[in-house]
């Protein structure tokens, strides 16, 4: 088409050198929408800016199987995309470009199938981001430099387990790596139970490390080309059954290397004789030093036999809480942390022994080289083999003084443990962090946070090894620091909240307030709290609170990233993954917007239709099933209740999840933000306050010593003047007296020499 000469509209253009376009012009110039052929048979559709791709639209060439859609800028690809590098689809990248390069975030999903998530710079691999490799089953998740592991990461390496076992059979490293290889410090988790906590060198472990075996025992020392370079005073066992004579010098040459095996196999339990094998060989030396030396053998085989027994029983309990809050992982395995085991002994009533979860802390830690930092840390990782010492340790110290007298005392207290306390409450978790898995799972975002929280108003308890415990009085006193002790969240609701699970902390009189808690009653007691503070009134209001659909849309993608994060991540990775969370959602919080994380969907279940009910729902009792009709009308009434109770569930779910953001990140993260700002505005102060005071002092000192120089001056002053006056007294005195005469002479001289002239002039 033509308009004033010129082409406008709908048309087709061939260039001489064969490049073809179809499409709209615009006085000369294409424009709009439109195709470009290329003479080799490479195809263009989408949008064009003054005859160039700009815009959305999609690229096929025919040379190589190469397809790219997205977005265009001035010729080049830019923005969102995607790209699709053979005929298959099973080798693409979609994700960032800028200028025809793979810059910012991307997927890339290579032929064998390994696939990349993550950061790009300059085509490579470049920043933060998570390279799983399907063919090898290995993974590997944190930074990357110019395409090659660099920084701080971890990776996995999963291995082959026989079908329905929950031991954990990979290897994984966590740690530094410099230029792919491990380098610099980290940890090794072996399979088998071991780890290596220390210096490596190119994939090596070398320099000085801590390396613990499978059976618990434990080496510390220099390591060299992946092997021990020193071995332990163990040597000296073997050593000191050599002939040390002469003669035999050379004979025992050739037996240091038998000597090294046999250290080795030593120290990594092959040789051990445990009823529970080499792999959970039960750390019993403390316990055992509390009997005769006589009855330790007895005691020790007692107790393993004990164990054995109830070890199926005990494995399907760990791996029941140590999955607790974790989403499906590769190969379905979880390690307990602290904050499991605590719900544990909790769930198993432990505390109920005039004990509290914070003493059972300092008594596995007692006489053993834990960091006072973390000693109460829900962060702590806990091997089966740490789990059943933790049980027989806990065991003795409950029940040791009623079986002291009996034998073996250990046996028994650990069989009374398990028939009183773990058999018939084990699994059933209570408490509201772990009762719900969707809720958990949404919870776990808020852990970090509160964690911080709660180490800032801890206060170093009073007897060894003074670590920071927080009891009821600093917690009620920070809440109302906070202000939020209000008409709902009151001090007796508090207290009831806490002495729920808590059989020692009020008996109906009287509160004991000097009762401490571990993060995990912290953390619980929170989630109560905000069920409790913030009422339907407020929730409405926040609800109600005028916004745009960009707002909706903002808080949407937050919950949806929550939710897309947790998926396939490890306990470790979703703790860091929180804290982004938290940090992001603390910040917009403070916006219009930032009340709720997807008030949009809680906004649409509200506004749906209620299903009308048939004139037949409440009469499907007196019906008569035997009519087709009748039994229609009947499943459609069981469809539907079934559609409106999952409508319930998610209208109540999205409820708790907008209860939860207002508690925590719109009141308790905010007033815990106001105090740090407070803190930091009156530190400052106080500083500004000691330097002007201390520049006033070397004022007032540079005065003082004026005033004084001034006053030694005005002193010196004075006494010169009265040296002088008492010098000058006599000397006056005398001139006075021969004052007179002295004029009388000069009248004489001046009347004898006015007479002398008169005669002169006589004459």
């Amino acid at each position: 088409m033509f308009s004033e000469g010129l082409m406008h509209g709908r048309g087709t253009y061939v260039w001489a050198d064969g490049l073809k376009y179809e499409g709209d012009f615009v006085k000369n110039i294409p424009m709009n929408h439109g195709v470009y052929t290329w003479p080799d048979g490479s195809t263009y559709e989408g949008e064009v800016v003054n005859g160039i791709r700009h815009g959305f639209g999609m690229f096929k060439s025919s040379t190589q199987p190469v397809s790219y859609i997205g977005h265009w800028c001035h010729g080049k690809r830019h923005g969102k995309g995607s790209i699709y590098y053979n005929q298959e689809g099973t080798s693409w990248y979609e994700g960032d470009w800028v200028n025809n390069v793979k810059k910012g975030w991307g997927i890339r999903c290579y032929k064998s199938g390994n696939i990349y998530e993550g950061q790009w710079e300059n085509n490579v691999r470049h920043g933060e981001g998570r390279m799983r490799w399907l063919t090898t089953n290995e993974e590997y998740t944190g930074q990357w430099e110019q395409g090659a592991q660099n920084g701080f990461g971890t990776h996995t390496w999963f291995l082959k387990r026989i079908p329905y076992s929950q031991y954990p059979l990979r290897n994984e490293y966590v740690g530094e790596f410099v230029n792919g290889y491990r380098h610099g410090h980290g940890k090794f988790y072996y399979a088998s139970g071991a780890m290596y906590e220390g210096e490596w060198v190119a994939n090596k472990k070398h320099g000085m490390g801590r390396l613990t075996f499978k059976n618990g025992r434990v080496y510390d020392g220099p390591f060299s080309n992946d092997h021990i370079a020193e071995f332990p005073n163990l040597e000296g066992e073997l050593i000191s059954y050599l002939d040390t004579t002469p003669e035999s010098a050379l004979r025992n040459q050739y037996c240091r290397s038998s000597i090294s095996a046999e250290i080795i196999r030593k120290l990594d339990g092959s040789e051990s004789n445990s009823m529970l094998g080499s792999s959970i060989e039960l750390d019993l030396s403390l316990l055992l030093k509390m009997y005769p030396e006589r009855d330790q053998s007895e005691e020790k085989k007692q107790v393993e036999y004990a164990v054995l027994r109830n070890i199926t029983e005990l494995r399907r309990i760990y791996s029941f809480y140590s999955s607790l809050g974790c989403d499906h992982f590769l190969d379905n395995t979880f390690l307990m942390t602290k904050l499991h085991f605590w719900r544990f002994l909790k769930d198993c009533k432990f505390h109920h022994h005039k004990i509290t979860l914070a003493d059972m802390d300092r008594v596995l830690s007692a006489n053993k080289d834990i960091p006072v930092e973390e000693i109460h840390s829900p962060f702590t990782t806990i091997l089966l083999r740490t789990f059943l010492n933790y049980l027989l340790q806990l065991a003795y110290h409950i029940h040791h003084k009623e079986y002291q007298d009996r034998s073996p005392s250990l046996f028994l207290c650990f069989t009374k443990l398990m028939n009183e306390n773990i058999r018939p409450n084990a699994c059933r978790v209570k408490g509201n962090l772990f009762c719900e898995a969707h809720r958990t799972l949404y919870s776990m975002n808020y852990v970090d946070k509160c964690w911080e929280i709660y180490t800032v108003y801890c206060r170093p308890n009073a007897a060894p090894p003074h670590e920071l415990t927080m009891d009821m009085r600093h917690f009620l006193w920070m809440l109302k620091r906070f202000k939020m002790i209000n008409k709902e969240l009151t001090a007796s609701k508090f207290v009831e909240v806490i002495a729920e699970d808590n059989p020692f902390m009020h008996d109906g009189i009287d509160s004991n307030f000097k009762l401490e808690l571990v993060f995990l009653e912290f953390f619980e007691a929170l989630l109560s709290f905000a069920l409790i503070s913030v009422t339907n009134q407020s929730t409405k209001f926040y609800l109600n609170f005028p916004n745009d659909d960009s707002s909706g849309n903002k808080a949407g993608i937050t919950y949806t990233k929550i939710n897309q994060n947790t998926q396939n991540r490890s306990p470790s990775a979703l703790r860091s993954q929180a804290s982004e969370v938290q940090d992001s959602s603390t910040k917009s919080s403070s916006s219009k917007l930032g009340v709720l994380l997807d008030m949009s969907k809680i906004r649409q279940s509200e506004k749906k239709p209620k299903i009308k009910k048939s004139p037949s729902d409440g009469e499907t009792s007196k019906m008569n099933f035997k009519s087709p009709g009748k039994e229609r009308t009947f499943l459609l009434s069981q469809n539907e209740e079934k559609e409106k109770s999952k409508d319930e569930q998610k209208e109540k779910f999205n409820t708790w999840i907008s209860n939860m953001y207002i508690f925590f990140v719109n009141t308790l993260f905010q007033a815990h933000k106001h105090e740090e700002t407070l803190k930091e505005k009156v530190k400052e102060n106080r500083l500004h306050n000691e330097a002007m005071a201390l520049q006033r002092k070397v004022e007032n000192e540079e005065l003082e010593a004026r005033l004084k120089s001034l006053r030694e001056e005005e002193t010196k002053r004075q006494d010169y003047e009265v040296a002088i006056t008492v010098i000058k007294e006599p000397v006056d005195a005398t001139s006075l007296n021969f004052m007179p005469s002295l004029l009388k002479d000069d009248t004489v001289v001046s009347q004898s020499s006015k007479s002398i002239a008169n005669k002169k002039k006589k004459k």
